[in-house]
C-alpha cells in the first residue's frame, strides 16, 4: 500500500499539470490583490482577504481536474494495468489514489491560505486581523470558513472520483464536476426557497455545500433547516456513500 502511494505521488509531483495548476492559484491571488490595491473602493481589500483573493475557487478548479484524471487517465491510456498485474489489489490501487487526492487537496488549501496571509502581510498590513468581521474576528471567521471549504470539496472530490470511474475520458468527469460546483454557487437561494416549500429537500447532497457559508453565518441555518452538527454528518455519510460507489464502479470496470 505505501508502494503504491508513493508512486501516486511521484506521478502528481511530476505532472506538468501539478504545478500549473499551483500556479495559476498563486497568480490569480496576486492579480486580485493587485485589483483590490488598485482599486480598492470596488474590492475592499478586508472583503477579499475573507475570500482568501480568489484562493479557494481556483484550488476547487483545479482539484476537480486532478483528481478527475487520477482514475480516468489510467483507464485511458491503459496504465491501470500495469499496477493490476504487479498484483496489487484493486481496492489497494482506488485507495492509494484517494489517500493522494486527500494529500493534494489539503497541500493545495495550504498553500492558497499561506498566500493569502503572505498578500495581507506584504501589502494590506491595514487589514486588522482582530477587527470583527459578521461578529467574529477577521483571522477566525477566515479560517472557519476555510474548514467548512475542505469537508465540502471532499464531497465535491467524491463525486468526481465517481464520475472518473464511470466515463471512459477525464473530460466527461471534469465537466460534470464543474457543474455540479457552479449550479450550487448559482442556484442556492434557489434552493433555499425549494427547501422552504418542502422542508426533506434538505437533505439532499447539494445542502450539504453550503456548509462554509452557514459556519460563517449561522442565520442561514434557518433556511436550510438543519444544524451544523447535521450538515457535518449529511456531508460525511455523502462523502462516504460517493466513495463506496465510486470503488465498486472501479473495481468493475474493464481494464
Amino acid at each position: 500500500m505505501g508502494t503504491l502511494i508513493k508512486q501516486e505521488l511521484f506521478k502528481l509531483v511530476h505532472k506538468k499539470g501539478t504545478w500549473i495548476g499551483a500556479a495559476l492559484i498563486v497568480l490569480v491571488q496576486f492579480g486580485i490583490a493587485a485589483l483590490a490595491k488598485m482599486q480598492g473602493k470596488i474590492f475592499g481589500p478586508a472583503d477579499m482577504f475573507q475570500s482568501t483573493f480568489l484562493g479557494t475557487s481556483m484550488t476547487l478548479f483545479v482539484l476537480i481536474a486532478s483528481t478527475a484524471s487520477i482514475v480516468s487517465m489510467e483507464f485511458q491510456y491503459g496504465t491501470v494495468k500495469q499496477l493490476l498485474y504487479r498484483k496489487f489489489y484493486r481496492s489497494q490501487v482506488f485507495l492509494s489514489k484517494v489517500c493522494v487526492v486527500v494529500l493534494h487537496m489539503l497541500a493545495l488549501f495550504a498553500l492558497e491560505l499561506a498566500v493569502t496571509f503572505a498578500i495581507k502581510f506584504a501589502i494590506f498590513p491595514q487589514v486588522d486581523l482582530a477587527a470583527k468581521y459578521m461578529g467574529t474576528p477577521a483571522w477566525q471567521y477566515l479560517l472557519i470558513g476555510q474548514g467548512g471549504e475542505i469537508l465540502t470539496a471532499l464531497l465535491l472530490l467524491s463525486f468526481v472520483l465517481l464520475m472518473s470511474t464511470l466515463f471512459k475520458t477525464n473530460a466527461a468527469a471534469i465537466a460534470c464536476g464543474y457543474v455540479g460546483y457552479f449550479l450550487i454557487s448559482m442556484a442556492s437561494t434557489l434552493l433555499l426557497m425549494v427547501i422552504a416549500r418542502w422542508h426533506w429537500v434538505k437533505w439532499n447532497p447539494f445542502t450539504m455545500l453550503m456548509l462554509p457559508q452557514q459556519l460563517q453565518s449561522p442565520d442561514i441555518a434557518k433556511a436550510t433547516y438543519l444544524s451544523n452538527p447535521e450538515m457535518i454528518g449529511g456531508l460525511v455519510v455523502y462523502t462516504v456513500v460517493f466513495t463506496l460507489i465510486a470503488y465498486l464502479s472501479f473495481r468493475k470496470r474493464n481494464v
